[in-house]
């Protein structure tokens, strides 16, 4: 049989390991997939782990495999993707962005020569990814990935979510709302009804609060002017941003309705360029309806969860109930690995691929430098050194679209002075007491006696 047009005679045929997991998909594949089109099927496989035996044997010079095959999410694709083996996905609706590490990504439903162009295109060490539909070119969406019709322009409200056992959300937000604030107009809401810490964290008054504003009970545009006014506080010197301190008692949460958080998120949006919104851990708990409708109502999400196992496992529960009980798009969500160490935590792409969901930014563990901005009650980012603070303003020059340099601060410089006085104040030795001088026993000794 003639070779066709695009296929070099004088190459050998190219092995094929596949996994497709449906007896549907390989009859439609095949035939342009068989031996005499450039391609032989090598080995066809059930599971992951029968795909990455068929490799480890070497008989494949190529991969092409669905993304829900059965056993592909766990250690089989990790091993995959670092075989060195040109892959192919087929990944479900929804699931490219989970997949692009693993190899060039098309959509179930591809034609068969877009398969085998793809194919062809891998072994030459080019990537033919494409999305369903429309079948543009899929860039692999390293940092934040937001869907198509929420660009970097459109967000306004982020929501920082997380589960159980402190992850860092509130300092997380903290530092976003901060460097947002040295670009344009931003507010920071503590909105955990639980245990509010933004007060704790920054040295501000508690009583101007988001249970005195609803107190307020604000109807026209202008009470709602004033009430802001009055129970917002600066954030950080410098900057534009403000914050709404929580509900100062548990007893209190009564008072913020659903119907009140939504009208004060919606006066908000319309008086701020960026909304942030720090929520608690009881999204999975008993008091969940103020952390529900700060999911709903934001336009982008960003998970913070610790990256130790207990951590990543809280965080696993904490997704499958925003995707199945709350159905909430997954585009509109991303994680933030916060406190990473990359000496004892998994690999970014390990935790991408366990959870099955992109990741936004990842905050190195900076302890030295974190305790001394809890000290100083100030956000880590107006320290401008250190890694964690240098991936902060990363996070939040990606939602605003562009670098976020902060301004100087007015008394930098008499601040670095009094440090350095005071350095010197406690690192000076004791004056020496002499004996007869006035002022110690000896010489008040020697005034009596004479």
């Amino acid at each position: 049989m003639a070779a066709p047009p695009d296929a070099a005679p004088d190459l050998p045929t190219i092995r094929l390991a596949v996994g497709l997991g449906d007896a549907e998909r390989e009859q439609r594949l095949f035939p342009t997939l068989n031996d005499g089109h450039g391609f032989a099927i090598a080995a066809r496989c059930l599971t992951g782990d029968e795909l990455l035996e068929a490799v480890r044997r070497g008989q494949a010079d190529a991969i092409l495999v669905a993304g829900d095959l059965h056993r592909l999410s766990g250690d089989a694709g990790l091993a995959l993707g670092e075989s060195g083996v040109p892959i192919v996905v087929l990944a479900p609706v929804g699931a490219e962005a989970r997949l692009a590490g693993l190899g060039a990504v098309l959509p179930l439903t591809a034609e068969p020569e877009a398969v085998r162009a793809a194919l062809l295109a891998a072994l030459a060490g080019t990537d033919l990814s494409v999305r369903d539909g429309d079948q543009e070119r899929l860039e692999p969406e390293d940092e934040l990935p937001l869907p198509a019709q929420v660009t970097a322009e459109a967000v306004s409200v982020l929501t920082i979510a997380g589960g159980h056992g402190s992850p860092g959300r509130t300092t997380v937000a903290i530092n976003l709302a901060a460097a947002l604030g040295a670009v344009d107009s931003t507010v920071l809401v503590d909105a955990d009804m639980s245990s509010p810490a933004a007060v704790i964290q920054l040295d501000v008054d508690p009583t101007r609060n988001l249970y005195m504003l609803a107190h307020a009970e604000p109807e026209t545009v202008r009470d709602w002017d004033r009430a802001i006014e009055q129970e917002t506080q600066p954030l950080a010197r410098g900057t534009r941003a403000v914050l709404l301190c929580g509900v100062p008692k548990p007893e209190m949460r009564r008072a913020i309705s659903s119907a009140f958080f939504d009208r004060l998120v919606g006066e908000l949006r319309a008086r701020y360029r960026y909304v942030v919104l720090d929520t608690g851990p009881d999204v999975l708990g008993s008091d969940v309806g103020l952390h529900r409708r700060a999911l709903g109502l934001a336009d982008h999400s960003l998970l913070v969860t610790a990256t130790d196992l207990p951590g990543l496992s809280r965080t696993r529960a904490l997704l499958r109930f925003i995707r199945d009980d709350l159905g909430m798009d997954a585009e509109r969500l991303a994680l933030i690995l916060n406190r990473y160490d990359h000496h004892h935590h998994h690999g970014r792409a390990e935790i991408e691929w366990a959870l099955g969901i992109g990741t936004a930014a990842v905050i190195p563990y900076d302890y030295q430098r974190a305790q001394h901005a809890v000290a100083a009650q100030r956000p880590l980012v107006l320290e401008r050194r250190g890694r964690a603070a240098h991936a902060l303003l990363e996070l939040a020059g990606r939602v605003h679209g562009g670098k976020i340099r902060l301004a100087p601060e007015p008394d930098r410089g008499d601040r670095r002075l009094r440090v350095r006085l005071a350095r010197l104040a406690r690192a000076r030795p004791p004056r020496p007491r002499w004996p007869g001088r006035k002022g110690t026993p000896d010489g008040d000794q020697g005034r009596a006696a004479g």
